[in-house]
C-alpha cells in the first residue's frame, strides 16, 4: 500500500530545489564534497521512539559527523538497510550523529504509532524526522529510497548512495570521514 507523499513520487518524480554535480566512486555513490552550504542545515520535527525524542533535529548536526538516511515504512529496500544502519550505529554510535527520516504523512491509513512499530521491528535506536513535505529529499536531490547521505562535522555532504548501502561501504566511508576530521581537528592546534 502506498501511503502520503509516495504516491506524488511514483507519479511525478522526486521534486528537487537545487542541483549539485559529484563525482562517481566505485562504489555506486558519491564522492566528493556536494554544495549543500546554501540548502543544509534543515530543521524537522522528530518521533518519539527509543532515543528519539518528540521535537525537532537540526540536520545535519553541527560540529559532528551525519548519516542521514531517508527510508519510508512501506519500502523493502528500506528495510534491508536498517540492518546495515543497526550494525553500524551499534560500532559509531558515540563518533556519528544518526539521523533517519520519512517522508509519509502521518493521517489516514499511517498513525505515528504505525512508525513507531516499523522503528522497532527493525531495531532502529536512532533519532526519526518527519517530513511529509520532503524538504530534506528535495534539498538533497534524492532520487528514491532507501538514501543515504554522510556529513563532516562542517555539515558538508561527503558521500550519498541510492539503494542499499553495505555494511563495508558505510564503514569505509566513515572511516574516512573521522580520520581527515581528526586530522583537521589536530591541525588546529598545532
Amino acid at each position: 500500500m502506498l501511503t502520503g507523499g509516495s504516491v506524488i513520487v511514483l507519479q511525478r518524480g522526486v521534486p528537487t530545489l537545487s542541483s549539485t554535480e559529484t563525482q562517481s566512486d566505485t562504489s555506486g555513490g558519491s564522492s566528493g564534497t556536494i554544495n549543500s552550504k546554501t540548502t543544509l542545515p534543515i530543521q524537522l520535527s522528530t518521533l518519539r521512539n527509543g532515543e528519539s525524542t518528540e521535537g525537532t533535529i537540526q540536520i545535519p548536526t553541527a560540529g559532528m559527523p551525519t548519516i542521514i538516511d531517508l527510508f519510508a515504512t512501506w519500502c523493502t529496500p528500506c528495510q534491508t538497510q536498517m540492518d546495515a544502519l543497526s550494525t553500524v550505529y551499534n560500532k559509531y554510535n558515540d563518533q556519528v550523529r544518526f539521523v533517519s527520516v520519512t517522508n509519509e504523512r502521518i493521517g489516514g491509513t499511517l498513525t505515528r504509532a504505525d512508525i513507531r512499530s516499523w522503528w522497532d521491528e527493525h531495531d532502529g535506536k536512532w533519532s526519526v524526522g518527519l517530513d511529509p513535505q520532503s524538504r530534506l529529499m528535495s534539498v538533497l536531490g534524492a532520487q528514491g529510497l532507501p538514501y543515504i547521505a554522510l556529513t563532516d562535522p562542517t555539515g558538508d555532504i561527503q558521500w550519498e548512495d541510492v539503494g542499499v548501502t553495505s555494511v563495508s561501504t558505510l564503514q569505509n566511508k566513515l572511516d574516512a570521514i573521522l580520520t581527515e576530521s581528526e586530522w583537521v581537528w589536530l591541525q588546529s592546534y598545532i
